[in-house]
């Protein structure tokens, strides 16, 4: 899985979305292979709007002039399409508001965590049916990485997978990470029971 960040202008966002075939030209991750996974952090330029969408290269322009410069064009996953039309409405300078979500919830749950080779424990800031918010040591992962999940306590502790959405540094100790989390199998059974036993404790909607 490939990460990037980029900053658009609106119409350099328009002139490579394609939403008749859900596929989105980027300027980034130049140097990936057809076929790549990739997550890339969006943002139009002059509009407080960020998204985060994901899919699978389908072109790479490695070679390229300022009207047609490298990137690649993604696939869009089908959950990253929504995404992708609310930044066009921002890009056309339209007004909007941030898309529903599902609900998220507050709370301090440990979690047993793998990424790069090393294995700690992190409490969630918050956390919903489709991700969290993380506290992270040190670090800091880069968007699209690739994170291994357990849930710290019970017996019945499934792996869950999850994809870094944003990463933010914090004071001198602690971080922040926001993860996607694949919601699939018996691992994605085990993260909504989790999401929905938090839901019954009464903990605040953030």
């Amino acid at each position: 899985m490939h990460g990037a960040a980029v900053n658009l202008d609106g119409f350099q966002y328009l002139a490579g979305w394609r939403p008749a075939t859900a596929s989105l030209f980027l300027p980034v991750l130049s140097a990936s292979r057809v076929g790549d996974r990739a997550a890339v952090r969006v943002g139009i330029s002059g509009r407080p709007i960020r998204a985060t969408v994901f899919g699978k290269v389908a072109l790479v322009r490695r070679v390229g002039r300022p009207a047609l410069p490298p990137g690649v064009e993604l696939q869009l996953e089908p959950m990253s399409v929504p995404a992708a039309r609310f930044l066009a409405l921002a890009a056309r300078g339209e007004t909007v508001t941030f898309l529903e979500r599902a609900p998220r919830y507050a709370a301090d749950r440990v979690l047993a965590v793998e990424h790069g080779g090393r294995r700690f424990e992190a409490a969630t800031l918050n956390l919903s049916e489709g991700g969290c918010a993380l506290r992270w040591p040190d670090g800091l992962p880069l968007p699209g990485d690739a994170v291994n999940l357990r849930i710290a306590s019970g017996l019945f502790r499934p792996a869950l997978r999850a994809i870094v959405c944003w990463s933010r540094p914090g004071g001198a100790e602690e971080h922040a990470v926001g993860l996607r989390i694949v919601v699939e199998g018996l691992a994605g059974r085990a993260w909504r029971a989790l999401v929905a036993e938090v839901a019954r404790s009464g903990a605040r909607a953030v």
